[in-house]
């Protein structure tokens, strides 16, 4: 393996078949930068990756892993060696990732077990019956279905996690505010959980959508908590009849468009411009 000649060669061939960075990435389903790093030599293409990658170059493993073509075709034999090798890399790394995931699925699941055993406990041992180890027991369900796609399957997971979320939210409210015998719990609860849900769904499709642009995604996040605050705002102030907004408010949006456009600026001079490279 040459890793000073895989760069270069992969810009080569990417060139070769006339496709810009940002489409060999779509391609591979990464980031544009990624393939910028490859490129300038800045790391080596994953892998999970270089099959896919070799087939998209239009080259074979064995050549792309020497960062040149072979003078003579390589035999079957090799070239089937090497793919079983890599195939076999794959799994093996795949079969790792899945037991450290389930390692940390099981954790998690047992700590917020033993958190609501403990609750439950203490409050029997205290009350005789369950009375305030509702709350904590109730929230620790919801805590667990919410957030265990995400610590299952990562990254993967998070469009579950939000679609539990959002699923889920009222209904958890609701079982609160019987507990609690307070409705103005969910009535408030209620509007505060839908914008939320948007804007967390917003967040999400941002940063999906950002091609790497993690930067770019931040700011225009930061600025969609304004108009987030200014209905949170208002809706508190129709309910409980208070003011919607004070000095502190204007000094928060001050300083997070302040904050999102300085963001902007560092990520016009740090990101590579790379749409025809």
């Amino acid at each position: 393996m040459s890793e000073g000649k895989i760069g270069p060669f992969i810009a080569q061939l990417r060139k070769e078949r006339k496709l810009t960075q940002k489409e060999l990435a779509a391609q591979l389903q990464i980031t544009d930068k990624a393939v910028s790093k490859w490129e300038r030599g800045l790391s080596c293409p994953d892998i999970t990756l270089l099959t896919s990658l070799a087939d998209i170059l239009g080259v074979t493993t064995g050549e792309l892993l020497n960062g040149q073509r072979s003078p003579s075709a390589p035999s079957e034999e090799v070239e089937k060696t090497i793919d079983n090798a890599l195939v076999y890399a794959e799994r093996t790394a795949s079969a790792k990732m899945v037991s450290l995931q389930t390692i940390w699925t099981v954790s998690f699941s047992g700590l917020l077990l033993l958190g609501a055993i403990v609750c439950a406990i203490c409050d029997i041992a205290i009350s005789g019956t369950f009375t305030w180890s509702l709350y904590p027991i109730t929230a620790i369900l919801f805590a667990w279905l919410v957030f265990v796609p995400l610590v299952k399957y990562g990254g993967k997971g998070l469009p579950g996690s939000l679609a539990i979320f959002s699923v889920l939210i009222v209904p958890f409210l609701y079982v609160i505010s019987r507990i609690v015998g307070n409705r103005l719990i969910l009535t408030i609860g209620i509007r505060m959980s839908l914008y939320s849900i948007a804007y967390l769904w917003c967040i999400y499709l941002i940063f999906r959508k950002s091609k790497g642009r993690k930067i770019i995604a931040t700011a225009v996040s930061l600025w969609l908590t304004i108009p987030l605050c200014v209905m949170i705002n208002l809706s508190l102030a129709k309910i409980l009849s208070i003011s919607p907004f004070d000095g502190w408010d204007l000094l928060s949006f001050t300083i997070i468009t302040i904050i999102a456009i300085a963001l902007l600026i560092i990520d016009h001079f740090t990101a590579p411009h790379l749409s025809g490279s």
